[in-house]
């Protein structure tokens, strides 16, 4: 049970990449021993404005949920957010996603 959407590691440029998930660059914050590595994933969806443009961004998000948390990733936070791709903006939503190492 996988999503036909594709993945990609920075926001495509042509607007016939869309939908898509996009992960974005990590960030790495240190406290004493501890390591959290935090990157979001975002979920574009398609531009129409249409009822059912927004429930396949929903059950996309929904199902994106379902498979990041695990022992090693806790989801954050899940923000509605416009991306702007070739000048077009897109409803979409940002998961953020952190791990961390404690190191003794």
């Amino acid at each position: 049970m996988g999503s036909e959407w594709p993945v990609y590691p920075y926001k495509p440029d042509d607007v016939n990449e869309i939908p898509c998930f996009v992960v974005d660059r990590p960030t790495l914050t240190v406290d004493v021993q501890h390591y959290i590595f935090t990157t979001s994933v975002i979920v574009i969806g398609r531009r129409d404005g249409t009822e059912d443009a927004q429930s396949e961004l929903d059950e996309t998000t929904s199902w994106a949920l379902k498979m990041l948390p695990g022992p090693e990733l806790a989801v954050q936070r899940v923000d509605p957010i416009v991306a702007t791709v070739a000048e077009y903006s897109y409803p979409a939503y940002q998961i953020t996603v952190a791990c961390g190492v404690t190191i003794c």
